[in-house]
């Protein structure tokens, strides 16, 4: 941050600190704090966990909804972002069966923030092609360490800025909090139904005081395995293209594919690592914590695919189906690919992976309550870091005339002249090791004051500085590519599984192919003398400054209480990459600056005792995802396709209102209703164009900026406890989001599926309880070339716990009951684009959960 800017931003603080503090200078303060009276509740079990939740949302001063674990190392889910999506306006994408990252009321999953006890989390991926995201990744957080979850869909002037749709707040408990001594834990096994794999999850907690309850340590330790495989049909880059046909004709704007392949992939996850918080109370008005987080997964995987390659080896089409489509014009259902006149136009390719991951947080909090001002101190830092430390592409090539047929929605069909699932047929075309590398670390530090007032409305001041400083490098290199050593598949080979993609795609599906030995040739390849380069255009790095202030007062009269704030933010950012062509690449750092105003007012308004009406509005903002920030770009020289960035790409802003309803029925009954308006400063879109790289043509997708939009939506929520230990609970999410181009015609807003639909019954008694759970959500725009547009998808989940002591209960749960598949197209309305079908299977895990 240049001195001009610092000197600015501190002047604008200060000034709204004194006038804040000088203009209730003269108001009558209250004794004390005003202490809310707010039900104090045990948690345990189904109904416990609903209870609280419902509390938590009906306390809040914003619109808020929570998840709260069941008891102690007990989360309704393994999966955290599989809670999450069972919250009104909350959905959820999936990778591999497994809930990863989440949206809030139609954004973007990187337009939402997840804080780990109101700080961030450093987070990275394993996969070496996946985009630098700002969205938190949630395998990498284990549930037995979560207490509770809060969404925060209004913004509040102390919350860290940097979202659109909302802020999930993850808490986790404190020992001085829990009894002395107090032992949790689980053993499990986890049984994936596609890979036939059960793997153990081992979870434990440990919570100590002393006698005084001035000093208590609380640790968690878990290690957690998971042995997965995903069957699937792919296929890309569908566009429309001039083709040329070997006779030398030419048609003209034809809506083709860029190639395709039946893919196994398989992975074994391994999630290890410990939680500790110390926590020392020396007075009644001094509290001091210290949480740190350390969690690492391995996530070794390898892909198989036999694809079909339009134009690989220069071979061409010998003859196209076409037929006329409503949307896209002149679209080829089937196409046959003559031989190759450089000997080869088939390609069966294998990558197999070492990936790693780490996330690491250290965070240090101070609370001291004064007679008049109570403060907290806040410094911390955290780090996410790895990804795939060795990449092997190996591909296997052949020549032989074959077709693609994708006459059927969620399947495309193929044939070859030559046996696929003789090895025989197909020779080593290529080796290369790759590698890629990633940091995402934050140092912060945070100093917040409050003190209660009587001054009409306002009950409450409170006011803070926030300075973070965050960096996000990627560093990716790649070997010399061995064209020379005369390998045969049939040498390093085996035969396709052969429940291999059962009950996905038609007749004309590959299903039998030989696949590559992964350890044979690991060990064959790993042998080699391989030497590594940059590869330039896929390194950066980001530096942010970021310095806010804010001021906050509580709102607390007969009938109402909310709050009024605004926090200032001012973002220092340095983008660097290389850039120029490909025989000068120099890197280059790009400066610049922005600062935010960012109001705030939520209000919540007593219709009586038991309803409520709510209000909010605010500015807002976030930052672009950090790959689409810089000029760097990720190339697949075998799919030729690839994602880019862009170093022009501006945050994102937005204006929203909020008016929700809420009425509580009983302990644990609740409707709810809100309406919610997001007028867009710009919305996020995409330029795709075919960039040269190793002499290749490749379809580069890159961020623009698009023009602006509105977002706007109804929330409807209701549970209640039907008979005694029985209940349900039900939400829908409408959301409708509109954007038009540059000619005035509507485009689709990233990320948003007009329809989210939840629904979840529960029984609990003394020794048993159950739940069943389903949700939906229609199809969304991915926002990426590809997979482009996701179908809808609906799964059931259950789960089953028999109470066999006080202290130790039997758990059954079931993941994807009905054995859902994922469906991906190029683009709404064109089903047979097919760019992703996906079967990922059931998982079904059993054991004890233990708490004493």
């Amino acid at each position: 941050m240049n001195l001009h800017n610092k000197k600015k931003l501190a002047l604008v603080i200060s000034s709204i600190l004194m006038t804040s503090v000088t203009g209730f200078s003269g108001a009558t303060l209250a004794n004390s704090a005003k202490t809310d009276e707010v039900e104090v509740i045990q948690v345990r079990g189904i109904r416990g966990s609903v209870v609280k939740s419902i509390n938590t949302k009906r306390y809040a001063n914003s619109i808020v909804d929570a998840v709260t674990s069941e008891d102690i190392g007990k989360f309704p889910d393994q999966n955290v972002a599989e809670s999450l999506q069972r919250i009104t306006g909350v959905s959820m994408s999936r990778n591999f069966g497994e809930g990863e990252r989440i949206s809030i009321r139609g954004t973007s999953e990187n337009q939402n923030r997840t804080l780990l006890n109101g700080q961030a989390v450093g987070s990275a991926d394993w996969w070496v092609d996946s985009s630098a995201s700002r969205g938190f990744n949630y395998t990498m957080l284990p549930s037995e360490i979560v207490s509770g979850l809060e969404v925060y869909k209004s913004p509040e002037a102390d919350i860290d800025e940097g979202s659109i749709g909302g802020t999930v707040i993850v808490r986790t408990r404190k020992p001085l909090d829990l009894d002395a001594n107090k032992i949790a834990g689980s053993v499990l096994m986890q049984h994936s139904e596609i890979s036939g794999e059960t793997d153990p999850q081992l979870a434990g907690l440990y919570s100590w005081k002393d006698e005084d309850e001035t000093f208590g340590a609380l640790v968690s330790v878990f290690r957690q395995e998971r042995n997965l495989r995903r069957d699937g049909i792919e296929a890309w880059s569908w566009s429309h293209r001039d083709v040329t046909l070997e006779d030398g004709t030419t048609i003209d704007n034809v809506y083709t594919p860029g190639g395709g392949g039946s893919a196994m992939f398989t992975q074994e996850r391994i999630r290890t690592g410990f939680s500790l918080t110390l926590q020392y109370r020396p007075s009644d008005n001094t509290d001091v914590t210290f949480n740190a987080l350390d969690s690492t997964m391995e996530a070794n995987n390898a892909n198989q695919n036999f694809l079909w390659l339009p134009g690989y080896g220069n071979s061409q089409y010998t003859s196209l189906n076409i037929v006329e489509h409503d949307k896209v014009g002149k679209f080829a259902q089937s196409g046959t690919f003559g031989l190759s006149p450089d000997g080869n136009n088939i390609l069966d390719e294998t990558k197999i992976r070492n990936s790693k991951l780490k996330t690491k947080s250290y965070d240090l909090k101070i609370e001291h309550e004064g007679e008049l001002w109570s403060s907290s101190y806040h410094i911390g830092v955290t780090e996410g870091s790895g990804g795939t430390q060795t990449d092997r592409s190996v591909g296997w090539e052949g020549n032989a005339v074959h077709s693609f047929d994708a006459s059927n929605v969620e399947s495309i069909g193929t044939n070859y002249a030559k046996d696929p699932a003789d090895g025989n047929n197909w020779q080593l075309g290529f080796l290369r090791y790759d590698s890629n590398d990633a940091l995402d670390k934050e140092y912060y530090a945070q100093a917040d004051f409050e003190r209660p007032v009587d001054l009409a409305v306002f009950s409450k001041i409170k006011m803070g500085v926030k300075y973070r400083d965050h960096k996000r490098e990627n560093i990716r290199l790649r070997s010399q590519t061995r064209t020379d050593l005369n390998w045969n598949l049939a040498d390093y080979s085996f035969a396709a599984p052969s429940d291999f993609l059962s009950g996905v795609g038609t007749n004309g599906t590959l299903r039998d192919y030989a696949m590559t030995d992964l350890a044979k040739t690991r060990a064959a390849g790993d042998a080699l003398n391989w030497q590594y380069g940059l590869l330039h255009d896929s390194n950066f790095a980001i530096k942010e400054e970021i310095v806010a202030g804010y001021v906050k007062a509580d709102i607390d009269v007969e009938g109402m209480r909310g709050n009024l704030g605004v926090r200032l933010v001012e973002t220092q950012q340095t983008t660097g990459a290389y850039v120029g062509p490909a025989d000068a690449k120099v890197w280059k750092e790009e400066d610049t600056s922005y600062f935010d105003i960012l109001p705030s007012v939520n209000l919540a308004i007593d219709l009586d005792e038991d309803m409520l009406l709510r209000f909010g509005a605010a500015r807002v903002m976030t930052r672009p995802d950090y790959a689409a920030m810089t000029n760097a770009t990720t190339y697949n020289t075998e799919t030729r396709v690839g994602t880019g960035g862009n170093s022009k790409i501006d945050p994102y802003r937005a204006t929203q209102f909020d008016v929700g309803y809420e009425w509580y029925f009983s302990e644990a009954g609740i409707f709810s209703a809100a309406i919610f308006y997001k007028d867009l400063q710009s919305t996020l879109g995409n330029n795709t164009q075919t960039e040269v790289f190793d002499g290749v043509p490749i379809e580069i997708s890159r961020p623009i900026n698009g023009p602006s939009g509105t977002l706007q939506g109804l929330e409807l929520g209701f549970q209640t406890e039907i008979v005694d230990g029985f209940g349900v609970s039900a939400n829908y999410t409408y959301v409708d989001g509109e954007s038009k181009d540059v000619d005035g015609n509507d485009i689709l807003i990233p990320g948003i599926s007009e329809s989210t639909f939840n629904i979840s019954t529960y029984y609990e008694a003394d020794t048993f309880s159950g739940r069943i759970s389903y949700n939906y959500r229609t199809g969304y725009d991915t926002g990426r070339a590809w997979p482009g547009y996701q179908d809808a998808y609906g799964q059931i989940d259950a789960s089953l716990s028999y109470h066999i002591t006080q202290n130790v209960t039997a758990v059954f749960e079931a993941v994807n009951l009905t054995d859902e598949h994922t469906f991906s197209y190029q683009e709404k309305g064109v089903e047979q684009a097919l760019t992703g079908v996906y079967a990922d299977g059931r998982r079904f895990t059993a054991g004890v959960r233990f708490n004493f």
